[in-house]
């Protein structure tokens, strides 16, 4: 049976970030000041990767969840943390658009805080009424809505720099390596020029990415020196497709979106 994509949820309902039962918002993930919203089709994850011919969805103006309550969306979200995430995408942006030579590690000036914040907002708007979230659910909701607070005991924000067009969103996925116990749950997020991973392990399961969360803003304004590694990428599916010693699960609520060309017109891939 085809998976089918539910983007839309109602106009009345429960906020997927702090829980709040009213009137529902239109989320753009990712945000639009990140990718420009163009007409998109949709998969899930699992269809895409298959031999066979896979059910899609279409999206005329970028993905988008109507999920979100108007203090999380357009207060918090649209009104700060996404400020910084879009800063901070641009200048990665003119990195990778730049013609000078550059070193393979570049130190970029950003808000860890509020970005962490943007990257988790946008990736809990993704799925219709799924406000629970687990035992991290309270946590994450009070995290998102007091900047005061650290990021939830246990969880890694990895990002590494993507320099693809075809954006991901996964939620509620789950990895093991099959050489040992090691597993982990994550969310994850891709899209032109940077990848994010939420991730959670049991152990030491982790990725060898820079991670957001490991940096401690003394405020909530707080400007720190940002790594980003421009020499070393992984393969374009990283955490999509699994390697030859992984197993992966995905959630409902995991897509990949291509753009999708005008009528009469075939993109080359």
């Amino acid at each position: 049976m085809p998976l089918t994509l539910i983007t839309r949820g109602p106009k009345q309902g429960q906020c997927n970030i702090c829980g709040d039962v009213g009137p529902l918002t239109e989320d753009h993930t990712p945000p639009k000041g990140c990718v420009r919203p163009t007409a998109m089709t949709l998969q899930h994850v699992s269809s895409r990767m298959s031999a066979g011919r896979a059910y899609a969805a279409k999206a005329n103006d970028g993905v988008k969840y109507r999920t979100l309550c108007a203090r999380c969306n357009t207060g918090l979200l649209g009104g700060r943390y996404d400020l910084a995430l879009i800063d901070f995408v641009n200048q990665v942006a003119g990195l990778l658009a730049s013609n000078l030579t550059l070193p393979s590690k570049m130190v970029i000036p950003a808000k860890p805080g509020r970005i962490v914040r943007a990257v988790w907002g946008h990736l809990a708007a993704v799925g219709v009424d799924r406000y629970p979230k687990g035992p991290d659910t309270e946590a994450f909701r009070d995290f998102f809505l007091d900047e005061t607070l650290p990021v939830p005991s246990g969880v890694h924000v990895y990002y590494w720099v993507y320099p693809y067009r075809r954006q991901v969103l996964i939620r509620d996925a789950a990895i093991t390596d099959m050489r040992g116990p090691a597993h982990a749950t994550y969310w994850l997020m891709k899209f032109y020029p940077l990848a994010f991973a939420v991730w959670r392990s049991e152990g030491s399961f982790g990725q060898n990415f820079r991670d957001l969360a490991a940096l401690s803003p003394p405020t909530p304004d707080a400007v720190m020196d940002v790594e980003v590694e421009l020499g070393r990428l992984p393969p374009e599916l990283w955490l999509e497709a699994p390697t030859d010693t992984q197993a992966i699960m995905y959630g409902r609520d995991s897509i990949v979106a291509d753009r999708r060309p005008p009528r009469g017109v075939v993109l080359k891939v």
